[in-house]
């Protein structure tokens, strides 16, 4: 069976712009799988100049898994930009006063692979060390994040003919999703995005999408899937959807 990494990801703040934007005032409640690549590029040290890091990138060589464990909580906050050059802002340039949304408290749970057993091997060392090259942030350059090795297991990809209810702890794209199963109590609060950047090329064009599925309280979504991912940890089976 394939190896997976399973590792947290945590900051004070959190801000996951359009990847179309420059800047946005609004935010993501959770890393896009290419906000993802940034992060694992950060800690590899891969290189950053032309976007050269995508090169591992390359569609079809990472599936990502993405858990939420904190409940999502938004915070508005005042933020003075500066949109034309470069540097601090000086006392006679003007600011442009916008109200950021942000993630606070942010805390994700990451699962990871790749075709590259190297890369993945590395990776591996930096989080059992809790080390990385380049200084790991959440959206904005700003945003600091701590990170920790949660795991390595094995995993199995289930490749249904016919839907199977289960229920699944990571964010849901829609194209293993079929319905959700309303019986169960579990108290759901379901946010769905459209259009989540999946793919990108070093010159930072989304060349795939999807929709997905998440609960912002970080409850399993019981839902009829066609395919999902399962793994042992602990004793405990868990349910993941990789993308």
């Amino acid at each position: 069976m394939p190896k997976m990494l399973i590792f947290d990801i945590w900051g004070r703040y959190a801000h996951y712009k359009k990847i179309y934007a420059t800047t946005s005032a609004l935010s993501y409640i959770i890393p896009s799988k290419t906000a993802l690549y940034g992060y694992v590029g950060a800690i590899l040290g891969l290189e950053k100049f032309d976007n050269a890091y995508l090169d591992a990138f390359l569609p079809g060589a990472c599936r990502l898994g993405i858990q939420v464990v904190n409940p999502i909580v938004m915070q508005r906050v005042n933020t003075n930009l500066h949109p034309h050059d470069k540097g601090l802002i000086k006392a006679s340039q003007n600011r442009k006063p916008t109200t950021m949304e942000y993630v606070y408290s942010p805390k994700y749970r990451i699962f990871f692979t790749h075709r590259d057993k190297a890369l993945f091997e590395e990776l591996e060392v930096h989080l059992k060390n809790h080390t990385a090259v380049y200084t790991p942030t959440l959206g904005l350059a700003n945003l600091l994040s701590d990170f920790q090795w949660a795991g390595t297991v094995e995993i199995e990809e289930k490749q249904l003919a016919q839907p199977r209810t289960i229920e699944v702890e990571s964010a849901i794209p829609r194209e293993a999703f079929v319905r959700f199963d309303l019986a169960p109590k579990i108290g759901n609060e379901i946010v769905e995005y459209s259009q989540f950047a999946v793919e990108v090329n070093t010159s930072r064009e989304v060349t795939q999408r999807t929709d997905v599925l998440i609960d912002r309280n970080g409850k399993p979504i019981r839902v009829q899937v066609y395919f999902y991912h399962t793994f042992q940890q602990n004793g405990t089976e868990h349910n993941i959807v990789l993308f």
